[in-house]
């Protein structure tokens, strides 16, 4: 499959498992085609801003002992273990923790420097600032976050609350209490599933892209309600947006599924993943209040 775009050529190769011994050959052969189509179009390929990075899970890439691609003229390309494209570090264990890093220390810079000028602005403006810069950045491409480590989300969450902090004012140290919720702002969980469930309600009505749409169909005998989610056997297949959007979707509310204006949908998912988020949050406050006063009551027995 090769994906064309104004600036570059990315083909991506797919290769079975059991199949890894031929990968050299198929990307030799991907470059000897990427090469006659440049020398058709009087174009030449510029190795030094070439990558190759071979995805997939750790067990398998610790088989292949591959170092790089050699094209002719003896020009060597060597592996990459990322690579940037259209603003998300992707590496070759989709774990995304190096872009997730970067993203934390861009966006706590650009934190302390708004709230430098706190005093300036008012909490209005202070969060259509901290909107504009820094939530929009956690935003971006986020549904490619579903399914990562839990620990990567809590940076993520750690991102947010910190912006949080500084629309409302407080102090780094402080707790944050109900702000989230005060600010009408999902948490990072929930701002993903919101994506995903979009861009599925998108597929469903012909507004998607035809490469999204064509992973999504309703179940079998003659559902129009539930969507059939593919069986599947590793991390990346649970991660897959032909798995995980379907499953998504099935769990919600018949009301809203049949909602009929893409601007009903979003009001009313929104709604509905905010009081999934805090309701969560307050039965989690629950229990550890009583955790506590079981101790407290085992403490003072003792």
């Amino acid at each position: 499959m090769l994906t064309l775009w104004h600036h570059d050529l990315q083909p991506y190769c797919g290769v079975e498992c059991n199949q890894a011994e031929t990968l050299n050959i198929k990307l030799m052969n991907c470059f000897k085609v990427i090469q006659d189509w440049m020398v058709d179009f009087c174009l030449q390929l510029n190795p030094g801003k070439t990558q190759v990075m071979i995805i997939g899970p750790p067990g398998i890439l610790k088989e292949i002992d591959i170092g790089g691609i050699i094209l002719p003229g003896n020009v060597c390309i060597r592996f990459s273990s990322n690579a940037r494209n259209l603003g998300i570090t992707v590496d070759n264990r989709l774990s995304f923790d190096s872009h997730i890093n970067a993203l934390k220390r861009d966006c706590f810079r650009l934190i302390r420097n708004a709230v430098k000028k706190r005093f300036i602005f008012s909490n209005d403006q202070m969060k259509l600032i901290i909107n504009s810069i820094v939530v929009c950045r956690i935003d971006y491409c986020n549904s490619l976050y579903f399914g990562i480590n839990e620990k990567l989300i809590n940076q993520l969450q750690l991102i947010q609350n910190a912006a949080a902090k500084a629309v409302v004012g407080l102090y780094k140290h402080d707790h944050l209490g109900e702000t989230l919720k005060e600010l009408h702002w999902l948490p990072i969980k929930f701002r993903i599933q919101y994506k995903l469930l979009l861009l599925v309600y998108k597929c469903l009505n012909g507004l998607g892209p035809n490469y999204l749409m064509s992973l999504i169909r309703y179940a079998d005998f003659n559902h129009s309600v539930y969507l059939h989610e593919p069986r599947v056997f590793s991390n990346y297949g649970e991660r897959s947006f032909e798995k995980m959007g379907p499953k998504l979707w099935n769990s919600l509310p018949l009301e809203l599924k049949s909602c009929s204006s893409i601007k009903t949908f979003k009001s009313a998912l929104k709604t509905h993943l905010f009081n999934k988020a805090f309701e969560i949050q307050l039965i989690s406050l629950i229990i550890l209040i009583l955790c506590l006063y079981v101790l407290n009551l085992q403490h003072n027995t003792y």
